[in-house]
């Protein structure tokens, strides 16, 4: 029987995948392949910040915030997805890394002052149209002339899956080695649930992925049994019905 997945772009999909304590080393490996860790750089340990937010308001028109980490490198990684294109997005994400930026850091951990606070956006609207065809960008507040750090506490990155899609036939067709972000993003696009639909392509090219790395694989077979769970099925159901009415 064909799996029927789930969009992981919907909120409350996406927590329960990369926001969930169970699944620790699907979102440490999440984690540091978007962002590129490498060596020293990896994080090898998070921790969860309010799990109980996997339970999504079915009446909610918008994504909230979907997920907050606080890192074994002593930084806060909030990951937003976006839907839908909003008026002053540039200002309402600001607004929401700072409201990140404030909250106080969980007991246990030994700091006096608030630590590098990264937002995570993964988009699915265009965010920079007419000025580059970028997947991955990222922002920091830079020194004007030499363009050294001036603080490293603020940084922006963002994912564009509306030009995804271009570059991984790309390198389908040149069958050159994709950045380690492909097959995440390869999940967070198999699916469309404003358009009903469901990329087969990308499914068959995760199978191959599947082999090769183990929390890829691992993530593929939860995201297979989160779709077929007939209560996130229901949900499911009843937060389309609400985003289109």
């Amino acid at each position: 029987m064909k799996t029927e997945y789930l969009d992981l772009k919907m909120d409350f999909m996406f927590k329960q995948l990369f926001g969930h304590p169970s699944r620790k080393n699907i979102t440490i490996a999440f984690l540091n392949d978007l962002l590129n860790r490498k060596g020293q750089d990896r994080i090898v340990d998070v921790q969860y910040e309010n799990t109980e937010l996997v339970q999504v308001d079915p009446d909610s028109k918008t994504n909230p915030l979907v997920a907050l980490f606080y890192t074994s490198n002593h930084e806060k990684i909030l990951v937003k997805i976006q839907e839908e294109y909003q008026q002053d997005m540039p200002k309402q994400v600001l607004a929401e890394w700072a409201k990140c930026y404030a909250l106080p850091l969980p007991s246990g951990i030994n700091h006096t002052v608030p630590v590098p606070t990264i937002m995570l956006l993964i988009s699915n609207v265009p965010l920079f149209p007419h000025k580059t065809d970028r997947i991955h960008n990222v922002f920091q507040l830079l020194e004007d002339d030499v363009q050294t750090l001036r603080i490293p506490h603020l940084e922006f990155q963002t994912f564009d899956l509306t030009k995804f899609m271009s570059k991984w036939k790309k390198y389908r067709e040149l069958k050159e080695e994709p950045p380690e972000a492909y097959p995440w993003l390869m999940m967070l696009s198999a699916v469309d649930y404003r358009k009903k639909t469901m990329d087969t392509k990308i499914l068959q090219e995760l199978e191959k992925w599947e082999m090769n790395g183990q929390e890829v694989a691992e993530a593929i077979k939860e995201w297979e049994s989160l779709s077929a769970n007939p209560e996130n099925q229901e949900r499911y159901e009843a937060r389309l019905k609400c985003l289109r009415g």
